[in-house]
């Protein structure tokens, strides 16, 4: 809600052993852990879910034939092995399970590494008396890393049942009453486990990669209103370490500002331009427009930064495109606007607003004001909706005279020398605009409608927009929700029934 290299096979260094590190000094042991599950086991092959999947038709084999084997079974392999379809097919499960249970074990041992380094990061930044824990969204991470910390776990301890079900069968054999009431028990342990690791795809993270946990971070709070407008959205969307250390960064970074340079506009102009990068600028445009706010030794600390690289910031930023489409949106129709000479609509006043074209579980309005006139003025931003909480909503807000002209009647290219272009003039009009972001939480599905009108104190309308959008949810995570939710309740049920059943057969009842 809104609110204001080490050889690889070298032995492990002991704790005491092991030399203080920063946010990404994992041991070399566990990146080669995270790559073997990347590419194989949790992505890649998916080895994770592979496996159960084959595991359904062995198991569905070993039920449909425990009666009889297949003619051509029959008379061909049994007679030689010695073993009947329904056996052969409940082996066969059995190894199956069994390299589940090597590949959910796997993964957890990796996600295990990865939340132990977690730990050590956080005490390693308060030993350095940046505290972590009392930044916006610990908390919350702490929370999600734990929660898939246990559904590993649960995963695991089901999946081994499954196959101590599986031996079981094997004892008693397919074809007997107890067979397959154990077989029923093993196919509901293998369902609950990996109801169990489903909600974990959602959430993956990882210590190796600098920006492993922002997938399984989520903002807790934001501000309303933006005073450093790609600063802003940037340290929301960062997980609690890098966050901190952002807050390092950005101290070092100032001091690498050219003097005669607006410390807050270099700022927008900085991240302005990395944005630009990452939407297509090349790389001999980026170092020149960079070079114009920052010194020699600024461009040195840019481009050889540990952890803060190129490609941290185009990872970030394809982040904040995602969970943010409608502020880049706003910010390329004011690019377009100033490369084609286009002037706003009221001649001192520039308003601009644009939220999703398709809601899941938050709306995120954007709103930019810019007052291109010499006085102070007061405006009224009105939101109303039926179909979003809150429903109405006014704000009031003082704009202040612009501090330059950040507009332009004639055409103006991308990039060129000094701030007479497109980047420039962008960085400008957020350093003096003032930007709202307001969250709205859906209570409707389908088609849904929001009106957002600019007022004057006493009512008169300025302007007025009505923004059309779709809500639904997001297909992954309903996938994955409602997959998790019907393996609970099958495999819950076929245990419970397997349970009665093998009680109800012990005490002297029948089918």
């Amino acid at each position: 809600m809104a609110e204001n290299g080490e050889d690889a096979l070298a032995p492990l260094e002991t704790d005491e052993e092991a030399p203080s590190r920063g946010r990404f000094g994992f041991r070399p042991a566990e990146s080669i852990i995270h790559a073997i599950d990347r590419q194989i086991v949790s992505s890649g092959l998916r080895l994770i879910m592979f496996l159960p999947a084959f595991a359904a038709f062995t198991y569905f084999a070993t039920w449909a034939f425990s009666q009889d084997s297949p003619s051509w079974w029959a008379d061909n392999i049994e007679p030689n092995l010695g073993m009947t379809f329904s056996t052969a097919m409940a082996s066969l499960s059995f190894v199956v399970v069994l390299g589940f249970i090597l590949a959910v074990g796997f993964h957890r041992y990796r996600v295990g590494i990865s939340f132990l380094e977690f730990h050590k990061q956080v005490d390693a930044s308060n030993n350095e008396h940046r505290s972590v824990q009392s930044l916006h969204g610990y908390d919350g991470l702490l929370y999600q890393l734990e929660s898939s910390m246990s559904h590993h776990t649960r995963s695991l301890i089901f999946a081994v049942s499954s196959a101590v079900m599986l031996l079981m069968v094997l004892y008693f054999e397919s074809n007997s009453l107890f067979g397959k009431l154990f077989l029923l028990a093993s196919t509901s342990f293998l369902v609950l486990s990996v109801g169990q690791h489903l909600p974990t795809r959602s959430t993956p993270f990882n210590m190796v990669d600098r920006t492993g946990l922002l997938s399984a971070y989520s903002p807790p709070v934001h501000p309303s209103t933006l005073n450093m407008v790609f600063n802003d959205l940037l340290k929301t969307h960062m997980d609690p370490l890098l966050r901190s250390q952002y807050d390092d960064y950005i101290k070092e970074l100032e001091t690498g500002f050219k003097g005669n340079i607006n410390s807050h506009f270099a700022h927008e102009k900085f991240l302005m331009t990395l944005y630009r990068h990452a939407t297509g600028l090349d790389r001999k445009t980026l170092e020149s427009e960079l070079s114009e706010i920052l010194n020699k030794k600024g461009m040195e600390f840019v481009f050889s930064h540990q952890v803060f690289t190129l490609e941290t910031w185009l990872v970030l930023i394809g982040i904040i495109s995602q969970t943010c489409p409608a502020f880049f949106r706003m910010v390329d129709r004011l690019k377009q606007d100033l490369e084609s000479g286009r002037s706003p609509a009221m001649k001192d006043l520039i308003f601009e607003v644009d939220m999703e074209n398709v809601v899941t579980e938050k709306a995120n309005l954007f709103t930019l004001f810019h007052n291109l006139s010499n006085e102070t003025r007061t405006v009224v931003f009105r939101i109303q909706t039926p179909n979003f909480q809150p429903k109405d909503l006014a704000l009031t807000y003082r704009l202040e005279p612009g501090q330059k002209y950040w507009w332009s009647s004639e055409a103006l290219p991308l990039a060129a020398k000094g701030n007479e272009d497109v980047l420039g003039k962008m960085s400008g009009l957020l350093k003096d605009s003032t930007v709202s972001w307001q969250t709205l939480i859906p209570i409707t599905h389908g088609d849904a409608t929001v009106s957002v009108r600019l007022e004057e104190t006493n009512g008169e309308l300025l302007l007025g927009r009505q923004i059309n959008v779709r809500v639904r949810s997001e297909f992954r995570q309903w996938l994955r929700t409602t997959g998790s939710f019907v393996a609970y309740i099958f495999g819950g049920f076929g245990l419970t029934a397997s349970f009665f059943l093998f009680i109800y057969n012990i005490f002297g009842g029948s089918f």
